[in-house]
């Protein structure tokens, strides 16, 4: 009798294990997508009145290129909800004008087969510390700059602590309704510039070696600014873009009212200082 009641009592496991391995999820691999980025420049809209590219009348322009280390920052939105990948680029795909490259991302899981999605694309250098901006805010499609841009002030001095030093524009791109077939449509990714670089060129007339100055001020009458700046001298603000409306905004909203301020040599953290 007790060995018919083992019998039964295994039989009974054996059935309710395979219940359970009925009952198991399967997980679903993430899809893959490779995409072209183009990294447009201002020189490349005919309308640009003047080019950043070095030459003989701009010697000390800009020259934006794609780099081994490059990532995109991506937010997927789907039935109200925001999804945040990394795309990283392939090294070997960087074309020979450094303007174009290939990306790989995984389409969220969350995101149901033939379901459309909206695709908002961010490209901007970060120190890769998400507490000082350089992130799509979680669950949003709000995009927080990087901060302290008034140290970013120099084309190819970096300071290695901080990070700072050589200027981070932010690029950015979006794309609505895309289908989550086999192959979404996504097309080649054209990023946009967000904003704009002024550029300011000190010389020395005195014949004598000086101290660079501490920083540099614009501004205009008392509390009659209203400044969107990543951080000045007094207050750390955070910069933030919103796809929704294409619209730039400065928080805290009670902002110190002083002049928009570019740090030169005002302390360790700028790649400049200490220099004459």
């Amino acid at each position: 009798m007790k060995t018919k009641l083992s019998i039964i009592a295994a039989l009974f496991a054996l059935i309710l294990t395979g219940c359970a391995k009925e009952n198991i999820e399967i997980e679903v691999e993430p899809k893959m997508v490779t995409v072209s980025v183009t990294m447009t420049s201002p020189e490349d809209n005919a309308a640009t009145r003047i080019s950043l590219t070095p030459d003989s009348g701009t010697p000390h322009g800009l020259i934006l290129k794609w780099e081994t280390t490059d990532k995109l920052m991506l937010c997927f939105e789907y039935n109200a909800n925001y999804y945040h990948v990394d795309a990283n680029i392939d090294p070997n795909s960087i074309s020979t004008s450094g303007k174009t490259a290939n990306f790989t991302f995984s389409i969220p899981t969350q995101i149901p087969p033939d379901a459309t999605f909206n695709l908002y694309v961010v490209y901007q250098k970060t120190n890769g510390n998400n507490s000082d901006g350089g992130r799509f805010r979680p669950g949003t499609k709000i995009y927080d700059l990087e901060k302290t841009e008034k140290d970013c002030i120099t084309l190819d001095q970096l300071n290695p602590t901080t990070q700072r030093g050589i200027p981070r524009p932010m690029l950015y791109f979006q794309k609505t309704n895309i289908a989550n077939t086999a192959t979404p449509d996504i097309g080649q990714i054209d990023l946009i510039h967000a904003g704009w670089i002024m550029a300011l060129h000190f010389k020395n007339n005195t014949g004598a070696e000086m101290n660079l100055p501490e920083g540099i001020g614009f501004g205009v009458p008392y509390f009659a600014q209203v400044w969107v700046f990543n951080g000045d001298s007094f207050t750390i603000l955070t910069t933030s873009f919103d796809f929704s409306n294409h619209t730039f905004s400065s928080s805290p909203s009670t902002q110190h009212q002083s002049d928009l301020f570019l740090s030169i040599n005002e302390d360790a953290s700028n790649p400049l200082y200490g220099q004459q």
